[in-house]
């Protein structure tokens, strides 16, 4: 079944932060190929920090303000919806953490791959479970997601 028009972006910025995790958790670019990010470990962390206010942080606004509304009230995504926003709240706390940090403090890169470990895991829980189960509620007339412009 092909995504709803409102999950289709949402979709497309999930296959980017998928991308963005990898490369986290591997520290440093995904393969000899990946020329956009880079090997320095300050590159990585202004890197991160610039996808995150530029990226993440829109993103997570469509889901806050949007997406998460709707699902909450389908009884069986409420605790999902919870554990949702409290990764959304633990990821802008671990950026914040990571732009204060000195080189010394990223413990050999494992700060950032804990948040591509993190950034991973809420991907594959929206698109495999969320997002499905939206759908479905649609299908069903449980609900009604809106065309975003």
């Amino acid at each position: 079944m092909p995504r709803h028009s409102l999950l289709i972006p949402l979709s497309h910025d999930h296959h980017e932060a998928l991308l963005i995790a990898l490369r986290l958790k591997k520290g440093g670019p995904t393969s000899q190929h990946d020329r956009l990010w880079p090997n320095d470990l300050h590159k990585q962390v202004r890197s991160l920090i610039l996808y995150f206010e530029n990226e993440l942080l829109p993103h997570f606004k469509i889901e806050e303000e949007v997406l998460f509304p709707i699902a909450s009230t389908i009884g069986e995504l409420q605790q999902m919806v919870t554990n949702l926003l409290a990764q959304h709240q633990k990821m802008r706390d671990k950026i914040r953490e990571i732009s204060l940090l000195r080189e010394a403090d990223l413990h050999s890169k494992k700060v950032l791959s804990d948040f591509g470990t993190l950034l991973e895991s809420h991907v594959r829980t929206e698109e495999r479970e969320l997002f499905p189960k939206l759908e479905e509620a649609e299908k069903q007339g449980m609900i009604s997601l809106p065309v975003l412009k």
